[in-house]
Formats: structure tokens, sequence, C-alpha cells
């Protein structure tokens, strides 16, 4: 049973992982990886499919509409809580719900709430059976196996990412202290490590929020250097064009 979770777990949380980065990509204009892990993996869509499966005996036989009813609270609850729990412990929102209606502290919205019930339905009635078919017919042996070696790696990537939110943090806060000091090559190296969720989450906020604006604001001077830089080492002739003309 343990196995069969782990395993569900792990399918849909790189199942949302997937749909994540299409859908962020398309709206950035470039490929996005839109977690805050460094693996393909979304645990929040790995959980929400857990828990329905986990309480799917409290459904019963219930008729369709108490199903999505509940996969509504189900999804909303979990997303509060989550996003709950990056602010309060790492000061970061990933997600800001304050533009769209009906939302509750920027965290859930009842639009997503709505949409995620229906996610719910197709996932519990439609997916998930076929789903777990197919983890039943493979040898007990191999499940074990690949939930040993998902768990691993899930644990792994999750300490691994939580001290690198950790280090953005006390980043920030230094950068803050030193910023009008700092060169904008020490800026390039000490800012490289975070580039990622910088992109990710593009109106990430911060508790913070002055020296995230000037995080930002720092970074854009280093591209636009980087970018002039780039095109005197290309375009040598034009640099010395426009220095015979001054």
């Amino acid at each position: 049973m343990l196995t069969n979770y782990i395993l569900t777990f792990s399918i849909y949380a790189f199942a949302g992982w997937v749909t994540e980065t299409i859908y962020r990509s398309s709206i950035q204009g470039r490929l996005v990886n839109p977690g805050f892990l460094r693996g393909p993996f979304l645990p929040i869509y790995g959980l929400f499919a857990t828990l329905v499966i986990w309480t799917s005996a409290l459904l019963g036989n219930v008729s369709w509409p108490w199903q999505y009813v509940w996969f509504v609270f189900l999804s909303t609850l979990l997303e509060y809580v989550a996003g709950w729990f990056f602010e309060r412990f790492y000061h970061l929102q990933l997600w800001d719900y304050h533009s769209t209606p009906l939302n509750l502290h920027g965290r859930i919205a009842l639009p997503f709430s709505l949409l995620w019930g229906g996610l719910g339905l197709v996932f519990y009635n439609i997916i998930n059976p076929t789903v777990q078919l197919q983890l039943q017919l493979t040898p007990a042996p191999v499940r074990t196996v690949f939930a040993l070696i998902m768990s691993a790696y899930v644990i792994w990537d999750l300490i691994d990412s939580s001290l690198l939110l950790r280090r953005l943090e006390h980043f920030v806060t230094a950068f803050h202290e030193h910023y009008d000091r700092l060169e904008l090559p020490t800026f390039h190296i000490a800012c490289s490590p975070f580039y990622r969720l910088l992109h990710t989450y593009p109106k990430m906020r911060h508790t913070l929020h002055e020296t995230m604006t000037l995080l930002y604001a720092k970074q854009e001077a280093l591209e636009h250097f980087l970018k002039l830089q780039r095109n005197k080492f290309y375009n040598p002739d034009e640099e010395r064009d426009t220095h015979s003309l001054d």
C-alpha cells in the first residue's frame, strides 16, 4: 500500500510538473522549470492526488456534485496551507492571487479552486483508475525498487532546494546591506545559484520588498552590462567606428 502511494505521488508530481512547464513556458516565451525543486516534480500535484485517493473511502458512492465539492475543499485547503508554509518559513510567496477576484490573502482564489475541483473529478473518475491498473500489473519487486529510488531522490531534492531557498533569503539580506559597494561581476557570481528561481517566479514577492526591487534592478543592470560586452566581442569594428566618430 505504501509503495503505491509513493509511486502515485511521484507520477502525479511529475505530471503536474509537465503541465506547469508547458503553461509557464508558453507565458514567458522560454523553457521554464516551474517548481522550487531542481528535479521534474511539483509536490503539490502529487500530494493532491495522494490525498484524493487516501480520502476516496469517505466518498463511497456519492454523486459527482458532492465529489466536486469535496475536491474543491481539499485543493483549496492544500493550496492555502502550502502558501502559508512558504511565507512562514521561507518568507517567499511563490504564487500570488491578489489580482484574481474572490481571493484570500493572495494564497487561494475561488476561480482556481473551482478549476482544481474539476481536475479532481477528471483525475478520480477517469485518469486514476487506469493508472492504478497499470501499477497493479507491474511486478511488485519493480514497484518496490522504483518507490525506494523516488523516495530517496525526492527527499534529497526537498532538502537541497529548501537549503537553497534559505540561502536566497540570506543573500537578499546581505545584498541589501552591501548594495552600494557591490560590483557587477561579484554580483553575477553570488547570484548565479538563484537565477532559476528568479526567472521562474518573475513576480516572486519577498517580505523585504524594497530589497527585491533593488535585486531585480541590479540583475537588469548586469544583463545589460553583459549584453554590451558581448556586442563589443562580436562587433569590435563597430565599437572602433563609434569611438572614431566621437
